[in-house]
Formats: structure tokens, sequence, C-alpha cells
């Protein structure tokens, strides 16, 4: 078993930036000089990750052959091809003869850089004995603004549900902190392309809490062109977004 183990989403079609980057998929647009997909996987192995599964779709083999000679050293990769666009939800689901033998795994999208320690969040999120963590922020685009909110207890109120009195809006990073076991194939779920927050209103149902944890950590999106301008401006404040520490390599 893998006690940490790693998901990253990069089956989309990379829609929103386009325009700037007409010939190459989102996750090897250039960040730094390196692709945008290496500087996530730098992150999660900077939290003792080193087995990830990465969903592809859209230019699959173009994505994987610019990642081999960049993939940090002592990190396994194994990849979850999807023959038609699932969404978040469904490509977890297709994924899971990958993912299930996983302790803990920490999903992540290929275009948003933060500087959060996910390593920390992970002890936090066992502490809590939580089946399901989104890490999320008090500050994010006025274009998301309204679809998540965060309770006074610190449960999740997901897009779609209607908010309490004294739930606050707040911006979903894109970093999920879950036990795998929750994305077991199961019945009655809808037909795929479908968002996995529809597998976490499901766990509500059941009485299971989605666990919310704030940070005050910068973040950005680098999946649109508006994100992307701001790179510059976002290393200046947050230098420590991409620029990793040195993982010691296995013996």
């Amino acid at each position: 078993m893998h006690e940490r183990g790693g998901f990253i989403l990069m089956a989309g079609s990379g829609s929103r930036i386009r325009s700037l980057f007409p010939d190459s998929p989102k996750p090897l647009i250039p960040v730094e000089g390196r692709p945008l997909a290496v500087h996530i996987m730098e992150s999660m192995r900077r939290s003792g990750i080193d087995h990830v599964v990465v969903n592809l779709h859209d230019r699959a083999e173009r994505i994987r052959s610019g990642l081999l000679p960049v993939i940090p050293e002592g990190m396994m990769v194994r990849y979850s091809v999807e023959d038609r666009v699932l969404g978040t939800g469904g490509g977890l689901l297709n994924a899971w003869p990958l993912i299930r033998d996983m302790r803990v795994l920490v999903v992540r999208t290929c275009d948003i850089l933060t500087r959060y320690d996910v390593g920390q969040g992970i002890l936090r999120h066992e502490e809590a004995g939580a089946s399901v963590t989104l890490v999320l922020s008090g500050q994010g685009p006025t274009s998301e603004a309204g679809k998540i909110f965060l309770s006074p207890e610190g449960s999740v109120v997901l897009p779609g549900e209607s908010p309490g009195r004294g739930d606050r809006p707040v911006w979903f990073t894109g970093i999920h902190i879950v036990d795998p076991q929750v994305f077991e194939p199961q019945e009655g779920l809808p037909e795929p392309p479908f968002s996995v927050f529809e597998i976490y209103r499901r766990l509500k149902k059941r009485g299971i809490p989605i666990r919310g944890e704030e940070t005050e950590e910068g973040w950005l999106d680098l999946g649109t062109e508006d994100g992307y301008r701001q790179l510059p401006e976002f290393l200046e404040a947050w230098p420590g977004a991409i620029h990793p520490v040195e993982v010691p390599r296995p013996r």
C-alpha cells in the first residue's frame, strides 16, 4: 500500500487558455522554463507523495512524452487514459484500480499554483478523521464568487446547495485530500461526464461531512488567459509556490 498518493487532473482540453497557447496542451504550458504540471508534481513530491496517477484524454500521448523527461526523481507516474471526456468525478472513478490501495489521496488540478503545505494538510486531515478535505481560500476571482461556502463548524456547502446563516463564501483552490475509498464505483451515479462534487453531495446525504480547510497562502489559476498574465506578479508575491526545496534522492 502507498501511504500517500496523488491524482492530477490533466484530461481537460485547455480551452480557457488556448488563445495564448494554441499548439500546447495545458499541462505543458511553460512556467519558469518548465511544464506547468511538473511544478504540481514537485509540490506533491515535497509532501511525501512518490506515487502519482494522471488522467489523460486530449492529446494524451503528447502530454505523456512531454512530461517523461522532467518527472521528479523518485516519483512513479501511472496514467489513466480516457477514450472520452469523463469529468472530474468520472475520471476518478475510472482510475479506481490505480488509486484503491492508497491510504490517503491528494487530488489536484494541473493548473493551480499555491504555496499551501499539502504535507501538513494531510496531517490535519487525518487528525480530524475526515473522509474529504477541500482546501479553500477567502480570496479569489470575482467570476467564481458565490459558488462554495464554509460553515462556522468547518463544513463545506457545495455548488448547488443553499448556504445557511453564518456560512461564508470561499474559493476552492483545486486541492482535495481524501480517503480514496470514496471513489469506489457505485450504482446510481449519473453517466459521465460528471463532477466530483456529485460524489461529495452523495456523501453528505449519507451523513458524511465534507471538511473545509481555509488557507491564507496565495493561489493562482493558470488555466485562464487572465490568470496566466498575472503569473509574474504572483511569483513575486509568493516565490515559494514554484521554487521547491530539493528532494533527497532515494538511497
